[in-house]
C-alpha cells in the first residue's frame, strides 16, 4: 500500500468517529493529559484512555511523558498532524 492510501485511511478512521476527531483538533496546539483531553470533550477518563490507546495503535498519537505514571501528556505525530490537515 502506497504512503497515500494508508494516510486516506488514516483520516476515513479518524474521521468515523467524532471523538476521535476532537481528540485529534485538541491536541494540535499543545500537549494534554487524559484528564484535560475528558474534560474539554465531556467524557470520561476512561472512555478517553480507550481513545488514545487506539489512536497510539494507528500512530496518530504518542505519549510524550511514557515515564510518568499519573498526567502523561499526548501529542500527535507526524501522521496524526497530516491527518489534522484532511479534518
Amino acid at each position: 500500500m502506497c504512503e497515500d492510501e494508508n494516510l486516506l485511511e488514516l483520516v476515513a478512521y479518524v474521521r468515523a468517529s467524532d471523538r476521535r476527531k476532537s481528540i485529534i483538533k485538541l491536541l494540535e496546539y499543545e500537549l494534554k493529559t487524559p484528564k484535560e483531553i475528558g474534560d474539554a470533550l465531556n467524557i470520561r477518563t476512561n472512555h478517553i484512555s480507550n481513545l488514545l490507546s487506539d489512536l497510539k495503535k494507528h500512530g496518530l498519537v504518542v505519549c510524550a511523558t511514557p515515564n510518568v505514571r499519573k498526567g502523561r501528556l499526548y501529542k500527535l505525530t507526524d501522521d496524526g498532524n497530516r491527518v489534522l490537515k484532511y479534518l
